[in-house]
């Protein structure tokens, strides 16, 4: 993200100048997204790949010898299988979204304009800087209510069996 870093590079060979991704207050919000996107790709992969290979072998070979295709196997095996590997990624993920913190305070520090001051970064920003402990842990708690809200929303959405 720097001006002579990797990514204006890779943009200057395509003939694109250089671009102001964490100082521009219209990037600076989505070149975080896409940072915090790429570190937990491969963490959350992790997980989805150890719920592909719990999948026993012997249901897609049975699937097989009834005439399933990979599509019908896809459809009614993995998909079933990986039901709650898929819903705890998830919901963690969206729980870790909520409560991104370090790359804003390490990369913008809320900037530029305050177009990074996200929830958690304020609540730092409140309890430390401005030495307002009372409103840091009313947006710590109102942070919590909505993070259990949207949990919740998600197990009940993940938990409906197939309906046929």
């Amino acid at each position: 993200y720097r001006p002579q870093g990797l990514a204006n590079a890779l943009l200057g060979s395509l003939g694109v100048s250089a671009q102001p991704f964490l100082s521009s207050p219209s990037q600076a919000l989505m070149s975080i997204t896409v940072m915090a996107s790429w570190i937990g790709c491969g963490y959350w992969m992790m997980f989805l790949i150890g719920g592909l290979k719990d999948i026993p072998r012997d249901l897609y070979e049975a699937a097989a010898i009834d005439g399933a295709g990979k599509l019908s196997s896809l459809w009614h095996i993995t998909i079933p299988l990986m039901r709650r590997p898929l819903a705890f990624v998830i919901v963690a993920d969206t729980v870790a979204a909520f409560l991104l913190f370090a790359p804003i305070a390490i990369l913008t520090r809320g900037g530029p304009g305050g177009s990074t001051q996200l929830v958690m970064f304020d609540v730092y920003q409140q309890a430390y800087f401005f030495n307002d402990v009372s409103l840091a842990a009313a947006e710590g708690l109102t942070l919590m209510v909505i993070m259990m809200v949207i949990v919740l929303i998600q197990f009940r959405l993940l938990s409906r069996e197939k309906q046929l």
